[in-house]
């Protein structure tokens, strides 16, 4: 997909960012007005005139003529060029969300390959992609894993800025480098939040404990406490499980919301994803990991503990006293100690890729795509 495009400013909602390639606005579909008199015949016009008037005023010196030079009229005049639209409008427009996926527009044709979060792989099943395909046949979405690497928000940013993904699905915010690096290359990123989502924290399940707090759950998982029996569990040896911290979204933002930007103890074992942390956890005894809620639904061969921020009341992960059902009003109201934003990442180059991006994260924004992220256990955004 290289094919480039210039941008057309709706005039509807003051998107910016319209391909020129595009008959309705990306965002609320209003037509866009296109053609109008190039800036360049503007400036011809111009000239013309100037070299009339100057012809005209010689002429009558030549003569000996005292006449006096008629001042140009504003009818006479070229007009200014047209002024961009006031940026402050533009970021204060309010885009227009679709009832189904059917209705959202300037949605490309071709085959688009994303890839990043593991946490997005319930939004990858057969039934949201089946969904999204039947309303627009001909955008195929296929995910692509990175070569020789770990899947993850991380890789996926990465292989966005480096032109190997239209698109990525991201469970962490952008990093001022991931910025400064698509800048470099001549484009901008844009992150576009989705979804809420929670992550759990699961044990043993042999394991009886009535919950922990972040504090707790900050010492035991940079090393300082190492026996259960400390946080009011039984005498026995604590085994923390973890992915890589520069592995995805999720170990990112464990490290800054609940480490602190500490370091992860000695004690920690690493995990490639959160298939093995559910395996490892659930035949080690003492054992606890963590990962997105919607990866922990259904899962019984663990124990979710519900979290406080301290002295406050622990709060469930799930609301059904199991893992079935994630705690959407907890998650949404931010009783639940941590919550984040998903994000799909934009690449913002005035191509395919863009357009490819921007139409993914319209379609799970309507109405019928926000269903299918509660469906696939995250909490709608709107």
């Amino acid at each position: 997909m290289t094919t480039e495009f210039n941008y057309v400013t709706c005039p509807k909602c003051g998107h910016d960012r319209n391909p020129s390639t595009l008959q309705k606005c990306e965002i609320c579909g209003q037509p866009l007005k296109k053609g109008g008199v190039p800036p360049i015949v503007w400036l011809v016009l111009a000239a013309l005139v100037l070299l009339a008037g100057a012809y005209f005023l010689f002429k009558d010196r030549l003569g000996g003529t005292n006449a006096p030079v008629a001042t140009p009229t504003p009818a006479q005049t070229a007009p200014a060029p047209a002024q961009p639209a006031d940026p402050s409008l533009i970021s204060s427009a309010t885009p227009i969300f679709y009832k189904t996926l059917a209705e959202v527009p300037n949605v490309p044709r071709g085959t688009v390959n994303y890839g990043g979060s593991t946490t997005f792989a319930p939004l990858r099943s057969n039934a949201v992609v089946s969904a999204i395909r039947k309303a627009h046949p001909d955008f195929q979405l296929r995910y692509v894993e990175p070569v020789g690497g770990k899947p993850g928000s991380g890789t996926g940013i990465k292989s966005l800025i480096a032109g190997e993904l239209s698109f990525a699905q991201s469970s962490r915010p952008l990093k001022d480098s991931e910025y400064a690096q698509a800048k470099e290359r001549g484009f901008a990123l844009e992150q576009i939040p989705v979804a809420i989502d929670g992550i759990a924290l699961f044990a043993n399940r042999q394991l009886q404990l009535p919950g922990l707090s972040l504090a707790q759950l900050r010492d035991i998982f940079t090393g300082k406490i190492t026996n259960w029996k400390a946080v009011g569990g039984p005498d026995l040896k604590i085994v923390p499980f973890s992915r890589n911290l520069q592995a995805g979204g999720t170990v990112d933002f464990f490290r800054e919301t609940v480490l602190e930007e500490g370091a992860l103890g000695q004690s920690v074992r690493e995990v490639r994803d959160t298939t093995e942390a559910l395996r490892k956890v659930a035949s080690t005894p003492g054992g606890i990991g963590y990962a997105t809620a919607s990866e922990v639904i259904g899962q019984k061969t663990v124990r979710p503990l519900p979290l406080s921020r301290g002295t406050n009341q622990t709060v469930a992960p799930f609301s059904d006293g199991g893992n079935t059902q994630v705690n959407k009003a907890a998650f949404a109201n931010g009783s639940y100690p941590i919550t984040r934003r998903l994000f799909v990442m934009v690449r913002r180059d005035g191509k395919l890729d863009e357009q490819a991006g921007v139409a993914y994260a319209n379609l799970l924004l309507t109405d019928e795509g926000q269903r299918l992220v509660e469906g696939s256990g995250f909490v709608s955004i709107r």
